[in-house]
């Protein structure tokens, strides 16, 4: 029995008011009190006197909700003593369910969605250069451009002119290089076009480029090589870039209906792209000559370049530009500095085009002519090993630089070209330099009659920090040989000497010298001392060595 603000009389007793009372259990109620028989109940000044099944059914009610809700988080609950833990395990598992949804949905952005890359045209033209041919510095990031744009712009490089495809990519490697240095991510232009229609890839098709401010995420940007104030475009220049612009049109790059501007159209008072190639632009149908007079017709002298800016900008434009003026030199000085950091502790890729065999156009060397090996020498007999007593290189891209490096320094200061047939990297790779039955420059008195080979880098025990020559560099130098003997430019039994060996010389360093010694076919005899190639040719020309 349940009562609420009244006086219960049992069998004349009184009972003194009590307070409300909830009973969890009827049956612990009736264990504690002893058996009694009530017939006459009395209740005076009570306004609410419950009696019968009301315990019952609260006591139903909240073991229900409890039990709702340990199933819910798979918990034995059936007091309301554990809420406050069952709310905690409640905010606990949202929070790891937000976690684990939050996760997923990461994975699925950065991680399992395809991601965009630079888009190769399709151009297979000898005259059209990846990035990758012509040894590209990787980009420091790349934003990529919403195709297809409507608009291209054509600008020059102020720099030296080329129309030889190495001078060329030394060219574009010094550009690249200046504008990594100066903050960009990358080269600027999306392409760049030389002398004799080389065309080679900048930042690519879709990638944003980096040569005229707020025209950049709307066009397709190309730059000439060369100053155009002073140079003049050749007609393959032209011929080359429009079969560009049709592959990017075709490729959905252009809009059908782009339109063409000169740099000068789009910044009044520059020159760029030069007056000897904005006299041209009339050649490319997609032209607007809108903005023309904007195009100075050589370079003014500073001061009156600066006055005309000056002249025409408001007191705001001033204040603005002086301003920003001092703001960019401190962000120039920033990320030149970092840069110049950020560079000591980086490298550059190393991807070869082939694994071990480097030829002189991957290479880039420069063009030469030689003079073939006769024919009464040819095949060769004689193989003579050497060091180059240059710098170490331990990737291809190092050592495709040291050889260029070679290559000029014999070309300039001694007019002729890299002296030896190959040269063996640091890397283990071989890479060709005069090549296979051509003269060499080497060895004087056996030039004629062998094959030189140059190991890069001082192989010299008694200096310090000398060269040591890996179980690579042997391995693929035994496989040229190999490759020479099939192609029949060196005799099956060929024989190995050191240079020291024939001449007063160290080369090829003792290191080197007693690797070689190691070899089956070296020439442990020293048949060859004191010989021309004449007197070689005649005593082992027809006799097995």
């Amino acid at each position: 029995m349940w009562v609420s603000n009244g006086v219960v009389s049992n069998g004349g007793h009184r009972v003194e008011p009590v307070s409300d009372v909830a009973v969890v259990d009827e049956r612990a109620i009736a264990a504690a009190l002893p058996p009694s028989h009530i017939e006459t109940i009395n209740v005076t000044k009570s306004s609410k006197v419950h009696v019968g099944t009301k315990v019952v059914s609260i006591t139903q009610n909240v073991h229900n909700k409890e039990m709702l809700k340990g199933r819910f988080l798979g918990l034995e609950l059936v007091s309301t003593k554990h809420a406050r833990r069952l709310r905690c395990s409640v905010a606990v598992f949202v929070c790891w369910a937000f976690l684990v949804a939050s996760g997923l949905i990461l994975y699925l952005i950065y991680i399992a969605l395809p991601k965009e890359t630079r888009q190769d045209i399709g151009l297979n033209e000898t005259w059209y250069l990846r990035r990758d041919e012509w040894m590209a510095m990787p980009s420091y990031g790349e934003d990529f451009l919403r195709l297809p744009v409507g608009h291209v712009v054509i600008g020059h490089s102020a720099a030296n002119y080329c129309n030889q495809r190495y001078r060329c990519v030394e060219q574009i490697l010094v550009i690249q290089a200046d504008h990594m240095r100066r903050g960009f991510a990358d080269i600027g232009p999306n392409f760049l076009v030389g002398g004799n229609g080389y065309v080679f890839e900048g930042r690519g098709a879709n990638v944003f480029g980096a040569m005229v401010t707020s025209w950049n995420r709307r066009s397709i940007s190309i730059m000439f090589l060369g100053n155009y104030v002073n140079n003049r475009p050749d007609e393959a220049q032209f011929n080359h870039t429009i079969i560009l612009l049709d592959t990017l049109v075709n490729e959905g790059v252009l809009r059908p209906d782009y339109i063409l501007f000169g740099q000068c159209q789009l910044v009044p008072l520059t020159v760029s792209p030069g007056p000897h190639l904005v006299a041209e632009l009339k050649r490319f149908s997609h032209w607007n000559d809108s903005g023309i007079e904007g195009c100075l017709p050589a370079y003014l002298p500073l001061p009156l370049y600066l006055w005309n800016i000056i002249k025409n900008s408001s007191r705001t434009e001033r204040l603005s530009c002086g301003a920003a003026l001092v703001a960019l030199l401190v962000c120039i000085t920033l990320i030149v500095y970092f840069s110049v950091k950020s560079s000591k502790a980086s490298g550059f890729g190393d991807r070869p085009p082939h694994e071990w065999n480097i030829t002189r156009d991957m290479w880039l060397a420069q063009p030469y002519n030689h003079t073939q090996i006769a024919n009464n020498m040819s095949p060769v007999m004689l193989a003579i090993i050497q060091h180059t007593v240059s710098s170490q290189c331990t990737g291809y891209s190092q050592c495709a630089a040291e050889l260029r490096n070679i290559q000029g320094y014999y070309i300039k200061d001694m007019d002729y070209d890299i002296p030896y047939n190959f040269l063996i990297g640091n890397d283990g790779r071989v890479y060709e330099g005069r090549g296979w039955n051509i003269e060499g420059a080497h060895t004087f008195g056996y030039n004629r009659c062998s094959l030189g080979i140059g190991f890069i880098g001082d192989y010299r025990e008694e200096i310090p920090n000398h060269a040591r020559v890996t179980a690579s560099q042997l391995n693929r130098t035994r496989m040229m040989f190999d490759e020479g003997v099939r192609r029949g430019f060196l005799r099956p039994d060929f024989k190995v000497v050191g240079a020291k060996d024939l001449r007063d010389t160290a080369s090829p360093g003792s290191n080197l010298y007693n690797a070689i010694r190691k070899w089956d076919n070296y020439d442990h005899q020293n048949r060859f001392v004191g010989m021309n190639c004449e007197q070689i040719q005649d005593k082992y020309g027809n006799v097995e060595l």
